[in-house]
């Protein structure tokens, strides 16, 4: 699922549209942007003859050889779905709240990625990863280049790396230092022992989107000038290079300087706006509207209406509907108030209202993907609070209330000088599931005594809110997502840190201070939450990281930096008519994303 940056238009405009681009091209998306007119809001269209038959196919192909050495480069565009304006959204993987992940994969190449399918990882544009010690040697291919000519060097590297001390990424938890050993090798120092494990994860996160000329300026600004830079224009490295974007596409061609350009036998790609999963969803009915959804959740009795020639893939996600509290609010910032809230939510009814073919609860909110609890908290997991996932427990929630100093008057709970607890309650729009299990939840909070309004926000206005700590609890993923979630450090790092907000939760002061909770033994646990994550990180494997994660896990559930309720498996949808696809037990076929990954690899091409 991906977020939505605003109101999207009614389907009909959208097929409207698509019409318009099967008689002009996909060069003709710069020029419909000048058609939509100066009044047309965010998801509006041209004004389109929609009489007759539609003849357009999702993949616009010609079928046109126009050549590469021995190789047939078809003129076809592949159309993949996409949820958001991109208008308001840009290249600059570090401003992560406008940064379009979907365009950034169209024109980055990745580091490595991580199958599921086969529990490995893959290369992208490195060659080779040694992990020896407290040393890291990245060597990377010697044919990179970028979309202009310029070949790719370490010295871009250098400044990605630095870039990345800067703005506090989470690789820089365990290094000391870096050194750039030739024009395509550099070496990395960790900070001490590090499972090997963990490296890997977080440089599936990498990309080849950093050039040294466009972000060196960055270097000597403000951090924080940087992470509100919107890098319009990109210079790429990967499949496809950047040429437009407006409010209903971004338009991209061929990259003929990819170091895998073989692979890539058609000329265009579009990621389209929609807006929202039902306008994807009606699309994929259709049949031939659209070629691909990169991750749009689709209960059954929809799947069932996509003809045959629609694949369904589904990936683990590590991802999932949680809340994130602010931690310097009146009243969630109380400990006893959030465990109520924990309490309170049946997390099963999220699921059953939402899509239990693809969602599942987690055992514990503790911070751990739901799937990997047992095996990091062995025989500590039955010690662990469940905060009771198939039930509603008022009673216990009743009681954490009353010892912060809450009573009940007229059905609501109130403080001392009679006010309500509750507020706005920020949803993402667009997001059908979402909305479903943010219905799901308010009305357990309210039915119990909280007074909670639903407000339902285009998703740069819902981060916003988060950023500047404009609220008091809401939905938001409580798993930063993709395979390095996998890793409990990335989840319980990312729920001290929230990145991703800003920090905006307000709980890095808390995480980086002496902390005390109750024990597991019956006494009491001291510690420094951000010290204990960043040792899971240091050790060499599994088994000595493990005692690490348990402490972590044991404070994250006590504390609740986040309540995590829910996860899923993502549904990736590709359609086979036009186009090859990776079949059943390829590596590449649970690599996250099919629509991107698959092009890379020469997995999906244009039939012709």
């Amino acid at each position: 699922m991906e977020p939505d940056s605003g109101e999207g238009s009614d389907y009909d405009d959208v097929v409207s549209r698509r019409k318009m681009l099967a008689a002009a091209g996909a060069s003709g998306v710069a020029a419909l942007a000048g058609c939509s007119g100066g009044g047309g809001g965010e998801g509006t269209t041209a004004d389109t003859d929609t009489d007759g038959e539609d003849t357009d196919s999702g993949s616009e192909g010609t079928g046109t050889d126009t050549g590469s050495g021995d190789m047939q480069v078809y003129d076809a565009t592949f159309v993949n779905a996409y949820t958001g304006n991109p208008v308001d959204l840009h290249f600059n993987s570090s401003a992560t709240q406008n940064y379009s992940w979907p365009a950034g994969r169209a024109v980055f190449a990745p580091y490595l990625k991580y199958s599921f399918t086969e529990t490995e990882f893959i290369y992208g544009a490195l060659e080779d990863l040694e992990i020896e010690g407290t040393e890291a040697t990245l060597t990377f291919r010697d044919d990179i280049v970028w979309s202009n000519g310029d070949e790719w060097t370490t010295e871009d590297f250098e400044v990605q790396i630095q870039l990345a001390r800067q703005t506090e990424s989470s690789i820089w938890g365990y290094l000391d230092d870096y050194e750039i050993v030739d024009d395509y090798t550099a070496r990395l120092t960790l900070s001490g022992e590090t499972n090997p494990q963990i490296l890997r994860f977080e440089l599936t996160n990498f990309f080849i989107d950093t050039k040294a000329e466009t972000h060196e300026e960055w270097l000597d600004a403000d951090v924080s000038e940087f992470l509100q830079w919107a890098w319009e224009d990109p210079i790429a490295s990967g499949m496809f290079q950047f040429v437009n974007k407006d409010q209903q596409a971004f338009e991209f061609e061929r990259n003929p300087e990819f170091y895998k350009s073989d692979n890539v036998n058609f000329e265009s790609y579009l990621i389209e706006s929609y807006g929202g999963n039902t306008a994807q969803h009606q699309a994929l009915i259709s049949g031939n509207e659209v070629d691909a959804a990169t991750s749009l959740f689709t209960p059954p009795e929809i799947a069932d209406r996509f003809p045959d020639h629609v694949v369904e893939v589904n990936i683990p996600a590590k991802w999932g509907y949680g809340i994130v509290f602010n931690h310097e609010h009146e009243h969630f910032g109380k400990r006893n108030v959030r465990q109520a809230v924990a309490h309170v939510i049946n997390r099963q009814r999220l699921v059953d209202n939402a899509g239990p073919r693809t969602k599942f609860v987690t055992p514990s909110p503790c911070g751990i993907a739901p799937r990997d609890q047992e095996y990091w908290l062995g025989d500590w997991m039955d010690d662990f609070e469940t905060y009771g996932p198939e039930s509603s427990n008022t009673d216990r929630a009743t009681a954490l209330m009353e010892e912060a100093g809450y009573s009940m008057e007229g059905g609501n709970w109130v403080d001392s000088s009679g006010s309500t607890i509750g507020g706005d309650y920020y949803s993402p729009a667009g997001w059908t599931d979402w909305t479903t299990m943010t219905q799901t939840t308010v009305s357990q909070l309210n039915d119990f005594g909280f007074d909670f309004s639903i407000s339902t926000l285009p998703t740069n206005d819902w981060f916003s809110q988060y950023s500047e700590s404009n609220f008091g609890l809401g939905s938001l993923y409580w798993l930063p997502g993709g395979s390095r979630s996998a890793f409990p450090y990335f989840p319980l790092y990312y729920q001290l840190w929230a990145t991703d907000i800003g920090g905006g939760h307000n709980y890095r002061s808390i995480a980086e201070s002496e902390q005390t909770v109750p024990g597991r033994d019956g006494g009491e646990m001291t510690l420094n939450p951000l010290d204990v994550c960043r040792e899971i990180a240091r050790q060499p494997d599994d088994d000595a990281s493990r005692e690490y994660v348990q402490r972590s896990a044991w404070y994250n559930h006590i504390d609740l930096p986040f309540l995590g309720l829910v996860s899923k498996f993502e549904q990736s949808w590709v359609t086979d008519d036009d186009w090859t696809v990776a079949e059943e037990g390829n590596a590449n076929r649970q690599v996250k994303w099919p629509p991107f990954w698959w092009v890379h690899e020469g997995d999906l091409q244009y039939r012709g």
